[in-house]
């Protein structure tokens, strides 16, 4: 089975070894600087509510607030790998501090559930099988509930939280130390008295939790379905080794995949090549297949929310579900 889903043939053919390695240089800057813009909007999306309490204007910053932080946790995806900068410190520093640590997550803890996630893919270990494969998606009803995101909540809380492995002798620890809870209940702390006391008692649930939602954690679960899913059975769809890229209208990234994360191939084969330089991996894998011929199990895909909306209508789900159970 393992060598059915190996990637290593991809990852030795469609870049060369040089071409890897120029786009796995690291430009901290560019992290700092997006990150430092995301806040911006995130405080803007605050502040406007502040000097104009309307609904109208509640909802233009949730919408705000949402996606902009959505936009921080990919920067934070790349935290995960260890990709910010060069210094696994300031790397982890960076991103608890600014990025994962208002929502009660810290690197050295969260990186190995998702680091899983790239090691099983296509796998029964794969912590995010269930975001992707058919089960508890076969009728609209169920498939609508995977979508809001309630119907995750549970196997998401438990893969991250609850499910820790036996310590192994040389692995980083997963436990919270003195710093962990210092930063996630600092952020909180600021949060909820900032937010009270410039806007309301309101303000916490509804420009923070509920953006974070609907906008952060529904929409990358949304996309890691998207990226992963395929109309057929699921047995079939993890031979093809779930290898899919999107190229999303522009009008559409920020709602499903800010920061280039649409190209989620180059993404999955080298997980080391930072957000900023897949788009540039992403060519260089079409001109290689341009001049050596077309791989089916490479997928481009034009639009996120069409792969939603198709699949809503696909007919084929029962029959791919119970194809996938024998």
């Amino acid at each position: 089975m393992a060598d059915v889903q190996s990637y290593a043939p991809y990852r030795t053919t469609l870049l060369t070894k040089e071409q890897v390695r120029e786009l796995c240089e690291l430009r901290p800057g560019i992290a700092v600087r997006d990150t430092i813009i995301a806040w911006i909007g995130i405080l803007a999306g605050f502040a406007a509510v502040a000097l104009v309490p309307t609904w109208w204007m509640v909802l233009i910053a949730i919408v705000l607030i949402g996606t902009r932080y959505y936009a921080l946790t990919i920067i934070g995806h790349d935290g995960l790998h260890r990709r910010l900068f060069r210094s696994r410190d300031a790397n982890d520093l960076w991103n608890d501090l600014l990025i994962l640590g208002p929502i009660c997550a810290i690197t050295h803890i969260n990186r190995t559930n998702h680091m899983d996630h790239h090691r099983e893919t296509c796998l029964p270990g794969d912590p995010d099988r269930h975001k992707y494969i058919h089960d508890d998606k076969e009728d609209n009803f169920s498939y609508v509930m995977f979508l809001s995101g309630l119907q995750s909540l549970w196997p998401a809380f438990r893969n991250i939280f609850l499910k820790r492995k036996a310590p192994v002798p040389g692995a980083e620890s997963t436990r919270y130390t003195l710093r962990d809870m210092a930063i996630i209940l600092g952020w909180q702390a600021a949060l909820i008295v900032g937010l009270t006391w410039a806007i309301g008692w309101w303000a916490y649930p509804v420009l923070w939790i509920l953006p974070i939602y609907v906008f952060a954690y529904r929409a990358d679960l949304v996309r890691v379905f998207c990226e992963h899913s395929m109309l057929m059975p699921d047995k079939r769809a993890d031979e093809t080794k779930r290898m899919i890229t999107y190229t999303s209208h522009p009008l559409e990234k920020p709602f499903f995949a800010p920061h280039n994360m649409n190209y989620h191939t180059p993404h999955h084969l080298w997980p080391a090549i930072p957000y900023y330089n897949l788009p540039r991996a992403d060519a260089l894998i079409r001109e290689y297949l341009a001049k050596n011929g077309p791989d089916e199990n490479l997928v481009w895909r034009r639009s996120y929310f069409g792969y939603i909306l198709f699949y809503l209508f696909w007919t084929g789900r029962g029959a791919a579900l119970a194809a996938s159970a024998r």
